[in-house]
């Protein structure tokens, strides 16, 4: 219904009569659904995912901005949010004589994902077939294995955004497959999960196989892996790490409405060096088949990519429409809302560190003594202070150039931003992108976010 001409029509109309009050207004539609399955070694369960449709109504009176949401989005629904939201404006007032917001080149455009199998129109039941096939594989490849669970899911949206320049629809579709598996040995049991999320169709629910040997093989070896002896080593980065790493690193410090709440120390060093001149990071959703790729934000702004740190300067933030306007900041097409009920902020999308020069064996060559980290678990970051902790599942010491095959686990990093970031002396050749990750902001505000980059040869303090 959302692309029909119709609602289209409908959502410009909303959105001219809006004007005719208030200095600039639009519409986002927002249509949600998808299925989730899970097969463990002694249960299964299928579920729909809540479908999720509605529309928010946005005005901005000249100060601020105002909000009107709705779940019926029949006409006289959209109309009472309207007149809701124009009563919100004689209440607050209307000025005309604050800054303007842009609406933009005029646009209307269609977008869609690519997709070779529709998971909608496949039996339920080969679905769940698939996922059992995936954990009986899992247990037949180490004995030692006494829980497996595949977890497959498939989630659509379509949005639509309307303001008096653009009318813009686009219907994305991502395939999610992750594999877990459950170890018990002697003294202890250990786990580990890997997988994919992509854009696409059902054709996405398939794990290679080279990752299902390694995350068995991986686990395997975490049974009697002892902790480490805390202190500053030279560490090699896996792409998965490498990846939480920016994540944490720069990201929710560099979304900038954390900038006008004063709570990012990242708004003090603009153009000024922050890591070593190795480092390019980028935040881009548009990534061609990324699991948060989309064609334009949940404020109309085209896709396109953002370099947030240059040859080691930091250039730049994460906006949303607000926080670009009262910062004077170029747009970046960073403005996301869990669902229409919730605010915008300025979020992250594909978030990576970008190419080097270096090989994986030439970085581990280098080593004279220190870690290989792998499997990272979580990790967090404090914003106004640039604190940073990382955790992870997997460490292998590197002596005299060479992997030793000694694991240790659990793994946790913590220092200083900039003093990690400054530390890397090599950058891999190739990046990688890891699509099963969440965001929220704070305990909330939850949205679809990957991340990744190559090999990282730094220097940090472990325990």
């Amino acid at each position: 219904m959302l692309d029909s001409s119709y609602f289209k029509a409908l959502a410009q109309d909303v959105v001219f009569e809006l004007e005719r009050l208030f200095p600039y207004a639009s519409l986002l539609a927002l249509e949600t659904s998808g299925e989730r399955l899970s097969v463990q070694t002694r249960q299964q369960q299928a579920e729909l995912l809540d479908p999720v449709r509605g529309v928010v109504l946005t005005a901005f009176n000249g100060r601020f901005f105002l909000e009107a949401a709705v779940s019926d989005i029949s006409d006289e629904g959209l109309n009472e949010a309207a007149i809701r939201l124009k009563q919100m404006g004689k209440e607050t007032g209307i000025f005309y004589d604050g800054p303007e917001v842009d609406p933009g080149p005029k646009m209307q455009r269609n977008y869609f994902i690519p997709f070779q199998k529709d998971p909608e129109s496949l039996p339920l039941q080969d679905k769940i077939e698939a996922c059992r096939i995936l954990k009986d594989g899992l247990h037949q490849k180490d004995s030692s294995i006494v829980q497996a669970a595949a977890q497959y899911a498939h989630v659509r949206n379509k949005e639509l955004f309307v303001n008096r320049h653009k009318v813009l629809f686009q219907d994305l579709r991502r395939t999610q497959m992750v594999a877990m598996v459950v170890m018990k040995g002697e003294e202890r049991s250990v786990h580990l999960h890997t997988g994919q999320s992509l854009q696409g169709g059902y054709e996405q629910a398939f794990i290679p196989e080279e990752k299902i040997d390694r995350l068995v093989g991986d686990c395997r070896k975490l049974l009697g892996a002892p902790r480490l002896q805390p202190g500053t080593y030279d560490c090699v980065f896996s792409p998965e790490f490498a990846g939480m790493f920016a994540h944490e690193a720069f990201g929710h410090g560099m979304e900038t409405d954390m900038f006008l709440k004063k709570r990012a120390r990242g708004e003090e060093y603009l153009d000024k060096p922050v890591a070593s001149s190795l480092v390019d990071m980028f935040d881009s959703p548009a990534l061609p088949g990324q699991a948060a790729s989309f064609f334009f934000d949940h404020e109309g702004e085209p896709a396109k990519p953002t370099q947030i740190i240059e040859k080691g300067i930091l250039k730049r933030g994460l906006t949303d429409l607000n926080s670009a306007m009262r910062l004077g900041l170029v747009r970046s097409a960073n403005g996301r809302r869990e669902s229409f009920e919730r605010k915008v902020y300025a979020r992250m999308t594909n978030t990576y560190f970008g190419p080097g020069e270096q090989t994986l064996e030439e970085m581990i060559a280098s080593i004279k003594g220190g870690f290989f980290l792998d499997h990272p678990s979580n990790g967090m970051e404090d914003p106004k202070g640039w604190g940073i902790q990382l955790e992870g599942y997997y460490a292998e010491a590197i002596k005299d150039g060479k992997l030793t095959g000694e694991i240790f686990t659990p793994v946790i990093i913590t220092g200083y931003v900039p003093d990690l970031l400054q530390s890397i002396t090599m950058v891999g050749k190739t990046v990688e992108i890891s699509g099963l990750g969440m965001c929220g902001k704070g305990h909330k505000e939850w949205v679809k976010v990957t991340d990744g980059g190559p090999y990282l040869k730094l220097r940090a303090r472990l325990a």
